[in-house]
């Protein structure tokens, strides 16, 4: 394999290779090979001709040893003060290591929080540890401008499953309006033609036995219907709603995107009577009554009773 090989040129050659690359090439061995590999990151306390990043390197087992002289708590570029420093030099030379292991534990993780950072900002690395996720940010940038305003419900969007509270809260906060959404308990569709049984010897014909076979051109659907219904606050809502005629189709757009099927949407203004006037006829469609409009003749009576007029 291309990874172990390049793993022999690191044990080889540890001098010619930076941290950074090192790393690399021992997460991409540890990814193709499917074992976990344990890891061990010491500081080099005494380096050996230049302080280059990787001064040893060891595998076998999956397991592998670095020893790297780059800036740690402790080491040849440690921030440790000096006389314990000195400690440390003093007790190695008598073959004591248990107050460099001691600070190789916190070694260990800042190496481990450095690779991280090193490897980050350079996204042809990444291409190669992380596909899937280069992939999904090119597909972002690449994203139209029509649908940078949903960018922000990305996370609500890439859920599982769908659920009428999720699609609530993103109905009230895209659009400045009060939304409740609801389903119709139940209504009565006709079946498509591809449904119906149909009686017959040829191959076209889709009755057969133990198939069993549909009476009749309609059926009974239950919350199969969706219902958004806008709640304006005001008189001056109902007339910014009145006069907003991409209003609904944009709402329509949105709630499809985020069910990703066909579901039948019905969307209504559920508004006060006290909030409309009488009904009137007009060339101006932001002035002429709509449908359910003209059932409220009188809208001063009963003033705080709401009715449901359709928008789409």
């Amino acid at each position: 394999m291309m990874s172990m090989s390049l793993i022999n040129d690191l044990k080889a050659n540890p001098h010619e290779y930076d941290f950074a690359q090192a790393m690399r090439l021992l997460m991409q061995m540890a990814k193709q090979s499917g074992h976990k590999l344990k890891l061990e990151l010491k500081a080099e306390a005494m380096p050996h001709g230049d302080a280059d990043d990787i001064q040893y390197f060891s595998f076998s087992d999956h397991s592998a040893r670095v020893r790297i002289a780059q800036q740690a708590l402790s080491g040849a570029q440690g921030v440790i003060p000096n006389y314990i420093y000195e400690e440390l030099l003093f007790a190695l030379h008598n073959d004591d290591h248990a107050l460099k292991d001691f600070l190789d534990v916190f070694n260990q993780r800042h190496f481990e929080l450095a690779a991280q950072l090193e490897l980050a900002p350079h996204l042809l690395v990444q291409k190669e540890l992380a596909k899937e996720k280069t992939d999904l940010l090119k597909q972002l940038a690449n994203l139209k401008h029509e649908h940078g305003a949903l960018f922000q419900y990305s996370l609500l969007f890439a859920q599982g499953h769908r659920n009428l509270e999720t699609l609530e809260q993103i109905l009230n906060d895209y659009f400045p309006y009060q939304i409740d959404v609801s389903t119709k308990s139940h209504e009565r569709r006709q079946l498509p033609a591809s449904s119906l049984t149909r009686l017959g010897q040829k191959d076209d014909y889709n009755s057969g036995i133990g198939q069993g076979f549909l009476i009749g051109k309609t059926c009974m659907t239950y919350n199969q219907h969706l219902v958004v219904s806008i709640q304006p606050a005001n008189r001056k809502e109902l007339y910014q709603i009145h006069r907003d005629t991409q209003l609904a189709s944009h709402m329509r757009q949105l709630i499809q995107h985020y069910l990703r099927d066909a579901t039948p949407i019905s969307i209504y203004l559920n508004v006060k009577r006290a909030y409309l006037e009488k009904p009137r006829l007009s060339a101006q469609p932001d002035q002429a009554a709509k449908l359910g409009e003209v059932d409220c003749l009188a809208p001063e009576r009963k003033p705080t009773e709401r009715i449901r007029i359709l928008l789409k």
